[in-house]
């Protein structure tokens, strides 16, 4: 729990305040089994790392998807056609905006109170195809008008260069900004710039500190 009242809530995104379902991009491209998973599911995160730390552009992350599923990288014996990959650019745009599920239950409305007491933002990794679906998509972005990206910082947390690069955009003592994420790692990377952290499992316990805090 934050030691004195905030200024600034920081808000991760996957997890927070929408379901992630990294599983998704093989299951909609027809070719998930513990086969599949085992073979690719390394190389797309390496690819979507480099997409999210601002490496790739989308057509160059697109080309690596060719690459991996089109033209020859295919593990021997998966995929359709057993390594004769047939994928279009628009698939593979398709499969990875069905990693972003729906919004968390309750987190619009929290973030809307929240945002009529602090200033709020937003802290993701993300990339452009993700993120300008959520600009149209997510309404609870509209509450949030700072958004610091890692595919715009060019680091990816928990690397402690982007929680750096926040705290020069924001010219804040960091104690005065409280950070919400669902993934300890990222948090403990925070705290060691003097963040305060909350470790997001449930609305409910979230809104219960908020409150306690003043901010609700």
């Amino acid at each position: 729990m934050a030691s004195r009242k905030p200024t600034f809530i920081l808000f991760d995104l996957g997890n927070v305040l929408v379901y992630i379902h990294p599983e998704a991009f093989l299951q909609t491209l027809g070719i998930d089994s513990p086969e599949n998973r085992r073979s690719y599911q390394p190389l797309v995160i390496d690819i979507v790392k480099r997409y999210e730390r601002g490496d790739d552009s989308t057509d160059e992350f697109l080309d690596r998807m060719d690459e991996l599923f089109n033209r020859g990288r295919m593990p021997p014996g998966t995929g359709p056609g057993r390594g004769a990959g047939q994928f279009t650019r628009e698939q593979f745009r398709h499969a990875m905006l069905r990693v972003v599920g729906k919004p968390v239950e309750g987190m619009e409305d929290l973030v809307r109170r929240v945002a009529s007491k602090a200033t709020v933002g937003l802290l993701s990794n993300t990339n452009p195809l993700h993120y300008e679906t959520g600009c149209a998509d997510l309404r609870v972005l509209h509450y949030i008008p700072h958004h610091f990206l890692s595919y715009k910082l060019r680091a990816l947390k928990p690397d402690p260069l982007i929680f750096e690069r926040v705290l020069q955009r924001l010219s804040l003592d960091p104690a005065e900004i409280l950070y919400i994420d669902d993934i300890g790692e990222n948090l403990r990377a925070a705290a060691q710039f003097g963040f305060e952290c909350h470790l997001f499992r449930e609305r409910s316990a979230l809104e219960s500190e908020l409150a306690t805090l003043g901010l609700l």
